[in-house]
């Protein structure tokens, strides 16, 4: 018998005729993994919401995919889900309420506190990183929680928080994700790959280095490649995602990473995510030559203001410049914006849109994404009074308007051998979906916990109503 099931809430890769979610979880892999290498075994679900299933048929579905033989069940998710694992939670303790059920990921991690103190069905919280955190878990089990650092838990005296666990200092230290668990070969399009951690800056609107850290860390270059080669002679991947918050910030470390992919002629091809500050011609010519076709740019806004206000970059002129700069040596540049920043003004917006404009002529490819609050922000902290939830604004409430709109939208993964670049708008239709699906199940909870859950809520910005009409243009919301 297996000493954990973990179970990892997910986007459904198909909705409505179209492919929408074809990349595997980078991390609950690596607590696979981390367990196995302790001596403990682990059972790894993936599971999928189905669109329009009800409440009950869901997580009566969800009660029999999952093994529920092991005395420790592990939920890990993103915010968008966090609503359902919260039911699945409840769920489980009415059926097996001798079971400890233990929530982790960036979502709960985020609201540890508050998970434990309103949903007491809920018995542990990990915060943070959680290779090591899980195997003391197994390990020690609920009586030994209290020692655990990273874990937040529900004991005799209430909800405690443990001390925060150190991050790991050398992810080489790690083992290579357990790519071999069952139902991971032949179930992804692009594999995601991870191989820094942390981000040294500090955006008003991100909570990236509340859960990662603000210090960079690294696994080692033959690691890396090591795990590049086994996804692709083993499992026959050649389209990856790097989900490194920032790529290219070591310089020297990213140019060496690149020499070594071009060196092991893989024939890989991938995507990656860094700053408009971390670029130079010569770092992007590199990345190109070693299989990079794809990358990505928070850029955020197109306003000087704003960008002030959120802490964000060293400028929009040279930011601008360094994207536009990039379209020689990337063949795929994308851009990230934002809008519904509540200090935000229309004419923020607007030039928001210009900047859209200007990027989208050059030929890079530009999403525009309607913030959504995180808590442990600036932004949040500041703001979290101005929260609304936007069901008359939002495709996320109206479900029948959402599935006609994917039915008639374009193909969002090309054919198997194309390029790994996404549509741009894929992104925005990825969340609306996921919000969707739960918010049509949980939205008794998601309505009572505006704080908890906030990826359903926006903040109330200056001429919501224009700025929707003007955004509409260009993605769905």
């Amino acid at each position: 018998m297996n000493d954990i099931t973990l179970v990892n809430l997910s986007i459904a890769k198909n909705f409505n005729g179209k492919t929408v979610y074809m990349h595997n979880s980078a991390g609950i892999f690596l607590l696979v993994a981390a367990l196995e290498k302790a001596g403990f075994k682990a059972g790894l679900k993936e599971y999928s919401m189905e669109y329009g299933r009800s409440l009950p048929a869901e997580l009566e579905n969800f009660l029999s995919a999952v093994d529920t033989a092991p005395r420790l069940i592990g939920i890990g998710c993103h915010s968008v889900h966090m609503p359902f694992a919260v039911k699945a939670a409840q769920a489980l303790k009415l059926k097996f309420p001798e079971k400890t059920v233990v929530l982790g990921g960036p979502g709960p991690s985020g609201a540890a506190k508050e998970l434990l103190e309103k949903f007491p069905f809920i018995d542990a919280v990990s915060v943070g990183e959680s290779e090591e955190t899980i195997v003391e878990i197994v390990r020690e089990g609920a009586p030994g929680f209290a020692g655990i650092k990273g874990l937040a838990y529900r004991g005799g005296a209430g909800v405690t928080l443990n001390p925060p666990r150190p991050h790991i200092a050398d992810l080489s230290s790690l083992p290579m994700p357990a790519y071999h668990t069952p139902g991971f070969r032949g179930n992804y399009q692009i594999a995601t790959v991870l191989t820094s951690r942390g981000c040294p800056y500090r955006c008003g609107f991100c909570s990236l280095t509340d859960f990662d850290g603000r210090r960079l860390r690294y696994n080692s270059i033959p690691n890396v490649l090591a795990e590049l080669t086994l996804l692709k002679n083993e499992y026959g991947f050649s389209d990856l995602f790097f989900v490194d918050p920032n790529f290219s910030v070591n310089r020297e470390r990213t140019l060496e990473l690149c020499r070594a992919i071009k060196k092991a002629n893989l024939g890989l091809k991938w995507f990656a995510m860094t700053r408009t500050e971390c670029v130079d011609p010569a770092l992007l010519d590199e990345m190109a030559a070693a299989g990079c076709k794809t990358v990505f740019y928070g850029l955020d806004s197109g306003s000087e203001t704003v960008l002030a206000a959120i802490k964000r970059g060293s400028g929009l002129k040279k930011a601008l410049a360094a994207i536009e700069m990039s379209t020689a040596h990337i063949p795929n540049v994308e851009v990230g914006l934002m809008w519904g920043f509540p200090f935000e003004t229309l004419e923020d917006f607007k030039r928001t849109l210009e900047v859209r404009e200007r990027l989208e002529a050059k030929g890079c490819t530009a999403q525009l994404r309607w913030l959504e609050p995180y808590p442990a922000t600036e932004i949040f902290q500041a703001h979290k009074s101005e929260l609304f939830l936007p069901v008359e604004h939002s495709l996320m409430f109206q479900p029948a308007k959402l599935a006609e709109l994917v039915r008639e939208g374009k193909l969002f993964y090309r054919e198997e051998g194309d390029t790994c670049r996404l549509p741009a708008d894929v992104t925005s239709v990825r969340t609306i979906i996921a919000a969707s699906q739960v918010a049509g199940t949980c939205r008794d909870i998601i309505e009572a916990n505006p704080y908890i859950f906030t990826d359903f809520y926006r903040y109330r910005t200056p001429d919501l109503d224009e700025k929707l009409r003007l955004a509409s243009r260009y993605s769905a919301y």
